[in-house]
Parts: structure tokens; sequence; C-alpha cells
């Protein structure tokens, strides 16, 4: 099974990032190959030069999905175009 890989960049004290991880943990829940992983801006060498100005970023697979805002639907379906597999629905 090919797993997902959704990141989440942001920084403390980001009131856009308090708003998009709730969504995005909402989407990733939805799959059962989808894995989550929240890291700081700062964390990475390159990340500060790149994403500074526009956290919260999510990447799919490592490739920028979105900034400043997520979309539940534009997410979900990314997602599935990246190969995430929905949980059965009873």
């Amino acid at each position: 099974m090919n797993q997902v890989a959704i990141t989440v960049i942001g920084r403390d004290a980001c009131h856009l990032c308090d708003e998009a991880l709730p969504i995005v943990e909402e989407v990733v829940a939805a799959f059962s190959n989808v894995s989550l992983a929240k890291a700081k801006v700062e964390d990475q060498p390159g990340w500060l030069e790149l994403y500074s100005d526009k956290v919260p970023v999510v990447l799919i697979d490592s490739v920028e999905h979105c900034h400043w805002h997520v979309q539940y639907e534009a997410l979900r379906e990314a997602v599935l175009r990246a190969g995430g597999l929905l949980l059965a629905q009873d």
C-alpha cells in the first residue's frame, strides 16, 4: 500500500496555522494510508527562505499543495490524486 505523507509547516502563535490544522486532520482521518507530520518553519534549512511568509504550508509528499488557507475539498481531492485510500464508510 502506497503511503501518502502530509506535512503542515507552521509556527507558534500563528492564527492561520490554528485554523488550518483541524481541517488537515479531518482530511487525514478519512484515509487509511495518509500520515500527518507537523513541523515548524524553522526546523529545516531553507524553509524560512521558502515559506516564512506563507505559513501554514501544506505539503503532500514533499510538494507544496497550498499555503495560508486550507480548503477541505481541494485537499481531499489532492490526497486522492496522490494515492490516498478512503476508509470504508458504513
